[in-house]
């Protein structure tokens, strides 16, 4: 028994002897080399990219209802977006807008999931919150939303979306049809 144990140290010993340094570990990498270059190296991580984006929220809004309009104003609204970058492909945001044709008053939060591919990435995202309608008082409701993003080099971001924004048991559903541009830092 002492002698097939010794003749599998010295077979491990050989194989080990024959393996290249770096299948072991990989070596710690320097950081004196350009900016963001040594990630995955044991140098910067991603943290230092931005984390936070701010947008400025505009275009279309138009209710569903066309008989509940209270003011018959242009069927325009406005609004912003402030986002958490989880990831490329995920953000958590928070949004409100206010919809000049019927009054509708949101304030949304919600995920919003993005896919891979810069400049140009396509998303899908589902928020939910508080809906001030006219006449009809506070109201919980939802807003899926659909559209693509612009992400040119540097802190600018564009993008088109399409939203519709559902109040429950209140008459204030409105499709939104909006351009952003913003932020990222």
């Amino acid at each position: 028994m002492n002698r097939l144990a010794g003749v599998w140290g010295i077979a491990l010993g050989v194989v080990c002897g024959l393996l290249p340094e770096d299948s072991w570990a990989q070596r710690r990498g320097r950081t004196d080399g350009p900016e963001r270059s040594e990630y995955g190296r044991g140098g910067y991580s991603r943290q230092s990219s931005p984390r936070f984006s701010l947008t400025f929220d505009w275009g279309a809004g138009f209710a569903a209802e066309q008989s509940r309009l209270r003011s018959g104003g242009p069927p325009v609204f406005i609004g912003g977006t402030a986002s958490f970058w989880g990831a490329d492909w995920y953000q958590f945001d928070v949004s409100g807008n206010y919809v000049l044709q019927n009054g509708l008053v949101n304030v949304l939060v919600g995920p919003r999931f993005r896919t891979y591919g810069l400049p140009v990435s396509f998303y899908a995202g589902l928020k939910a919150g508080a809906f001030l309608v006219p006449d009809e008082g506070l109201r919980f409701g939802l807003s899926p939303q659909v559209g693509v993003d612009l992400l040119p080099r540097g802190p600018v971001l564009i993008g088109l979306g399409y939203a519709l924004d559902v109040p429950i048991a209140s008459h204030g559903i409105t499709n939104r049809l909006y351009m952003n541009v913003g932020f990222k830092f």
